[in-house]
């Protein structure tokens, strides 16, 4: 029989045994699932062959993990004989409320319960010691979820866009997390891993303490409105609050360094945003789609701003450049249909032909004569006004 190994990114082609369904390689590896009953219990064994693991990034004939997409499945009780779930091994059982993880499981993989929206409960057992990186991610059903003590590592944005949950509980003999008021954090609280989307808070004050704010760890948070960050923060990282669509204000305190990609993306109602001075990275897509706001000045010391970076902030009416920031990427304003003006500092700067500073008719280009940013301007029809 044959299947495609994502893992080595080869076919392989090796004896497998079936049985109601269930497909087994020799390794005693659970490749696919066939049959299509609503209520399924994983056996733990098919015909002599002990099942220990579930479809760890195989597609048998190109058709899905071993329950990918099994629209029928509704429940699944999963055998004491298994240690692993597989990446995306349950991926988008859009239908799949209940599942029961036995107490052999030690891994759950990436993925493994992504898109399962109909999922509104779930135990990890005490047995569990690794949660891939977005296992739970999509599953909008989901309103609480405890952590085991055994727990050691969760990968990032494990429950983004779990729209519906309220709270995080993480058992208090864990070494490794700990939970403080329904929010994640590591235990030592110097990263701040996720914050329930749908808590009921329309602010919140992230401790003293906190270095990071993790991947997605505000994501969809669309009830808050103000958010405070405290000076001990120093990496904001990739769609750390993407989605926050009513969040309104936000200062970023002179510790950051790194805004990471798509960190502010479509916060809708953002109109007020600080920049400190230590910022180095503003990362691709960082503020795109925020449509309501109007300026912004990028401090000194900046030297890399992303592309897509402020694209689609349809409201952005003047932006100010430093000396510091080297280039402008591709499409970095793509979408800013009401620019009126914008400022650029670095005589040298390098600003990519593809690329649109605002609107032809309604934009001013303010830099010193004799610039590349004026040989740009003036290239592409721009009206030039020299700075003092």
């Amino acid at each position: 029989m044959e299947y495609f190994d994502i893992k080595s990114g080869e076919w392989i082609e090796e004896e497998c045994v079936e049985e109601n369904g269930f497909v087994v390689n020799t390794k005693g590896e659970l490749i696919k699932y066939k049959d299509f009953d609503n209520h399924v219990t994983i056996p733990r064994e098919v015909k002599g062959i002990p099942i220990t693991s579930i479809g760890d990034g195989m597609i048998y004939f190109m058709g899905g993990y071993a329950f990918y997409g099994c629209k029928n499945l509704v429940s699944v009780i999963i055998a004491d004989s298994i240690t692993s779930i597989g990446n995306s091994a349950f991926s988008f059982c859009k239908n799949l409320i209940s599942i029961t993880i036995s107490n052999s499981v030690t891994s759950i993989g990436d993925s493994a319960f992504g898109g399962c929206r109909s999922l509104t409960d779930i135990i990890i057992p005490d047995s569990v010691t690794f949660i891939g990186k977005e296992t739970f991610q999509g599953c909008s059903s989901l309103t609480n979820v405890r952590i085991p003590a055994s727990v050691t590592f969760i990968g990032e944005g494990i429950f983004s866009s779990c729209f519906h949950l309220k709270d995080i509980i993480v058992d208090k003999e864990n070494v490794t997390f700990i939970n403080i008021d329904g929010v994640l954090f590591d235990k030592q609280q110097h990263s701040l891993l996720l914050y329930p989307a749908e808590k009921p808070n329309t602010s919140y004050i992230i401790p003293d303490g906190v270095k990071i704010i993790g991947n997605s760890a505000f994501y969809n948070c669309y009830n808050l409105k103000n958010i405070t960050l405290p000076d001990t923060i120093i990496k904001i990282e990739e769609s750390a609050f993407e989605n926050c669509s009513h969040l309104t204000k936000i200062t970023i305190p002179a510790s950051v360094t790194t805004i990471g990609e798509r960190a502010f993306t479509s916060c809708y109602d953002l109109k007020d945003i600080s920049l400190s001075e230590g910022i180095t990275t503003i990362g691709r897509m960082a503020f795109s789609c925020c449509d309501n706001l109007t300026r912004i000045t990028i401090p000194n010391g900046v030297t890399y701003i992303g592309t897509y970076a402020f694209s689609d902030c349809r409201n952005l009416r003047s932006i100010t450049i430093p000396a510091s920031v080297k280039s402008i990427e591709i499409y970095t304003f793509w979408g800013c249909d009401n620019l009126e003006s914008i400022s650029i500092y670095n005589d040298n700067i390098d600003i990519d032909e593809m690329n649109p500073l605002g609107d032809r008719e309604k934009t001013r280009i303010y830099a010193h004569e004799g610039s590349t940013t004026e040989r740009y301007a003036k290239r592409k029809g721009y009206k030039f006004i020299p700075l003092i």
